[in-house]
This record gives structure tokens, sequence and C-alpha cells, in this order.
């Protein structure tokens, strides 16, 4: 059976198509655009004419992912929808355009279905910790093979830091106070005596492209974030674009998502990270093929 997953996050909007095999799940195809959602609501608390990009965006990804042939479509969003004030209009409005229900996933759902998606590969014997960093907020899980021992969401997006605190390209100074508040939100952290950190979404995806395009490594140390970071900040989004392969806002957006993931590294005493490319859409098909319709709730 052939399945898509769409997700509206508070930078982007991604879909994957997988086929599913019992509980198994191989990746036919993954697309990605970037809506932008979360300096919007982080400003204003609306998404408001923002809406028009991110549905542009949603009806383009399924565009692509109908070529696929699958037989059924989940869709969801996350924290930008989840805060907005306008959040369910925005959610009926996208549903609409695509004649599939997005469903608001609360922030403990996203975390369990992130977790499903990345523990199916990732589930480490003892302690070990999920990182799911996004545009909009982080979701942490603290867990002992595939149990979930306690979790918290953290109000620290790479999207809405790097709107927040950085400038194109940043300075020190700036770096140093987005350190601080992210620090501030870190206290909300759930313990754990962790013997390794798992991180996904899209800092985690696109970070290791900004050491290697060619053959990227599936896992990052303290050393190679600082030089991603020193990598990022050189030149503006703009001049980097072309040489990353990477679109404006994502590396705008990636230059604060760096930071957390070093702050989190030494939060937990870990010196190295590994990258999952399996998380929420993953884990909502692993959900949909368990619990059909009710996969979201």
């Amino acid at each position: 059976m052939r399945l898509a997953a769409v997700d509206v996050g508070s930078n982007t909007v991604h879909v994957l198509v997988a086929d599913a095999k019992g509980s198994a799940l191989t990746e036919v195809a993954h697309y990605v655009e970037m809506s932008q959602l979360g300096p919007a609501v982080a400003n204003r608390g609306v998404i408001g004419a923002n809406s028009k990009t991110a549905i542009d965006a949603l009806k383009k990804v399924i565009g692509q992912a109908r070529a696929h042939g699958f037989e059924h479509l989940v869709a969801g969003a996350t924290a930008a929808v989840r805060k907005a004030s306008d959040g369910t209009q925005f959610a009926a409005a996208a549903g609409a355009a695509i004649g599939v229900r997005v469903h608001i996933i609360s922030g403990r759902r996203e975390a369990e279905l992130t977790f499903g998606g990345a523990a199916s590969r990732h589930a480490g014997r003892r302690e070990w910790l999920l990182a799911d960093l996004g545009g909009g907020s982080t979701e942490l899980v603290v867990a002992r093979e595939l149990e979930i021992l306690r979790w918290a969401t953290l109000e620290m997006g790479s999207g809405v830091l790097a709107e927040r605190f950085l400038a194109d390209p940043p300075t020190p100074d700036q770096r140093a106070k987005l350190r601080q508040a992210a620090l501030r939100v870190l206290r909300g952290a759930p313990d754990g005596e962790v013997e390794r950190v798992v991180a996904t979404g899209g800092t985690a995806s696109n970070l290791p492209l900004v050491l290697a395009r060619q053959n990227p490594p599936s896992a990052l140390t303290t050393a190679d974030l600082l030089r991603c970071e020193e990598r990022l900040d050189g030149r503006t989004a703009a001049q980097l674009q072309k040489e990353l392969g990477l679109p404006v806002a994502r590396i705008k957006a990636l230059r604060a998502g760096v930071e957390v993931l070093l702050l989190l590294l030494d939060w937990y005493g870990q010196s190295a990270l590994q990258v999952s490319h399996e998380g929420l859409r993953h884990g909502m098909l692993l959900a949909y093929l368990e619990r059909g319709e009710r996969w979201w709730g």
C-alpha cells in the first residue's frame, strides 16, 4: 500500500510518500516548500495573509506527490497553526484546498508521532533523547528503547529564533543574546541520563549538507556544529544559497538551529548527535497503519 503524509510546520510544508508493508515503511519520495508561518505567528499571533503562501506551498507539494500514485493521504499542522488565533480557520481552508482534513496536532501528540517515526530506526537500549527541532518549537523526548519516559515541548524554534535575534549575517553579540534566551527555555527540558542524542527536523536534516553536499555525515559532533556555524555566519544567506543548494529562508533558520543543537548537546552532556531522517511524517504514517483515521488524536 502506498501512503502519503503532509505536515504544515512553522518553517516548511513537507510531504512524504512511502510504501507500507506490514508496519515497515519504505520511502518513495519527499518534497518540501518553505511556508514561514512561524515568524508571523510569533510576531502577531495570527497567520493572516500568510495563509495564501502556505496553502500554495501545500498544494504544490501534494501535486508533486500525486505523481507517485499514493492511495491515501494524511495531513497535519503543528506549532505555528496550534498557536495562531486563526489556526482553525487556516486548517479548514488548507483541508478544502487539498481535499483532505488537516488536523491540528497537539504538542504532546506531535512528540509521540515524531518519536514513533524516529524510534523505528534509532531506539537505544538505555536512556536516549530524541530532539525534534522545528521552526516554531522543539519537542524533546527522553526514552528507553520504545518507551517514552518524559517529554516536553519548548518554545524555541529555529525560524522564530532566527527572526527574533539574528541579522543576515549574524554578529557574535546577536548569537550571545539568542543563546541566553534559549538557555532560559531549556530549563523546561526533561531530565535524563541519556547515552545518546538523536535529532530530527529541518535543522538536523540539512546541517550535514552544510559540511558536505556529497555523502553528508549521519552524525554531527560539537566540532562539526561549530564548523557549520562558522560557515553559515560567514556571508549573507543570498550569497550562500547557490553554494549550499538551500533556500535563503532555510539558511537563516539553520543559523539559529545550530545554536540550539549545540546547547542541547551541552545540556545533556553529549559531544555528538545522530541525524534521523525519520520523524513526524513517518510517525503519522505508522500511526495511520495502526489506528486508521484516529491516527492524529
